[in-house]
């Protein structure tokens, strides 16, 4: 699941780093699960691990920190970091898997339930027989629920302007979610994919985004 959260303020810092947290024995790291995506960033982007304690001097430059996948807990003093940065205008990409916190011994949720976010502890299943993938490689094909989602990877359909053509918007994007979890979203947040209607649990959320501007 990808809880993803963005801050403008008004004032104007360099930030020319992309941060992947490699202190909480994150699943995937800049060396393992994203050496393809780490090769694309590179041409617009530094890319740095963190391997020691989040502190506000290791988030300073740096315009995305990312999660994915964490296996310990962070502590109360990293949690006030996050929120400093977060507020400072830096941005958050969270990632976890099916059983949520859990499965993970993590405690993400603490941080993410300030923004209306929470990951639950379940797993997303394709309860229709797909021959590619997995059962919990859920192939999810109506579960769009915000159009700018479906415009940012090219698969806008033409035409849907109202709310009578979302059934056609929903669809408008098909992706697979593999050992992922569902979220639990309220404002401030909004979700923007869903499991849809062929996957268990049906129409729930699994990316929300976090958005919040500075006066």
């Amino acid at each position: 699941l990808i809880p993803f959260f963005h801050k403008v303020t008004m004032e104007k810092e360099l930030r020319s780093t992309i941060l992947f947290n490699a202190y909480k024995k994150e699943v995937f790291t800049t060396n393992n699960g994203y050496k393809s995506m780490q090769k694309r960033l590179r041409s617009n982007w530094k890319i740095q691990s963190l391997k020691d304690e989040i502190t506000s001097e290791k988030l300073i430059g740096v315009k995305l920190w990312i999660t994915a996948g964490p296996r310990e807990k962070f502590t109360a003093a990293e949690f006030e970091v996050l929120k400093k940065y977060l507020d400072g205008g830096g941005d958050i990409l969270v990632m976890l898997g099916e059983g949520g916190e859990s499965r993970f011994d993590t405690n993400i949720n603490f941080l993410l339930e300030e923004y209306g976010i929470m990951v639950n502890n379940d797993a997303v299943v394709r309860n229709v027989y797909y021959k590619y993938f997995h059962p919990k490689e859920a192939l999810v094909s109506n579960g769009v629920l915000n159009r700018e989602i479906s415009r940012a990877a090219g698969k806008a359909v033409p035409g849907i302007i109202d709310e009578e053509s979302s059934g056609n918007n929903a669809q408008a994007l098909t992706f697979v979610y593999p050992f992922g979890a569902t979220l639990s979203v309220m404002k401030p947040a909004v979700a923007v994919l869903s499991t849809g209607s062929v996957c268990f649990p049906l129409n729930r959320p699994i990316l929300a985004f976090y958005h919040s501007k500075v006066q």
